[in-house]
């Protein structure tokens, strides 16, 4: 079994790294950061985003486990203390690997066609002016909308970016696409439809319009595109990222526990 670590410098010490590989090795498990079957993450949720894209080209062959260091984690049901259970759950198979698909966008200018991918959501912004373009689900227009930007979520971003929009948060394991404006105009000239929308994962999302200076956010990753964009389209891919959870992972409590529970109480 092949491994890699990918950690947050600034929560977790040299000395745990070198206690955790040290523990890895005594149950059989090889360090390969090049062609890893697991990747354990270390930290938060953005850990584990980093850990998703150093590998976005192996992703179906890897295994992602994380141990939570403190910070808010849905993707996280391990702590760093637990690293014994953990590694004595995945060595007695009491530990089940979920597949959630990945957001896909493709970017088309005129002469190519660029291909990302996000666990979250993928966000097409304008940062100086407002935002103009035509939104339709399946070839079927829906508005001409304008403001700073529009996100599509994949149901494990919308408790992310999405929610602080006010978009609803969907449950993990549901296969849907949600999308929310950001600050959208709303007057004589321009009408949307001001709420957010949540449709099936197989129907494909295109955005057309004056794409001239704007921003596509992936994750926590961004491209500045200074080339004439005609299309952005969004689908859920065929790309799946392999998460590990402990076996009695509930959702509900993991949103309790994120959104409700005051930690002081």
């Amino acid at each position: 079994m092949n491994y890699s670590i990918c950690y947050k410098k600034e929560t977790i010490t040299d000395m745990y790294i070198d206690s955790l590989k040290k523990k890895l090795s005594k149950s059989g498990f090889v360090y390969d950061e090049d062609n890893p079957n697991y990747v354990f993450f270390l930290g938060g949720d953005g850990t584990f985003l980093r850990a998703v894209h150093k590998y976005i080209d192996k992703i179906e062959t890897i295994k992602f486990v994380g141990l939570n260091a403190g910070t808010l984690g849905f993707f996280l049901d391990y702590s760093t203390n637990d690293i014994d259970d953990l590694i004595s759950d995945i060595l007695n198979n009491n530990i089940n690997a979920i597949s959630y698909p990945l957001l896909r966008a493709d970017i088309i200018s005129r002469k190519e066609v660029k291909t990302i991918y996000a666990v979250n959501e993928i966000r097409v912004e304008n940062p100086f002016r407002s935002l103009v373009c035509d939104v339709s689900i399946e070839d079927h227009k829906l508005e001409t909308f304008a403001g700073n930007g529009l996100v599509v979520a994949s149901s494990l971003g919308s408790s992310a970016y999405n929610k602080s929009l006010g978009g609803a948060i969907i449950e993990h394991n549901l296969p849907l696409l949600e999308i929310t404006e950001i600050a959208a105009i709303q007057n004589n000239a321009y009408r949307s439809l001001a709420s957010s929308l949540i449709i099936g994962g197989d129907k494909k999302i295109s955005l057309k319009g004056k794409f001239s200076d704007i921003v596509i956010g992936y994750d926590h990753e961004f491209l500045k595109e200074d080339k004439k964009i005609n299309e952005v389209r969004i689908v859920l891919s065929n790309k799946h990222v392999n998460l590990m959870r402990k076996v009695d992972h509930n959702y509900i409590d993991v949103l309790r526990k994120a959104f409700i529970i005051d930690k002081e109480m």
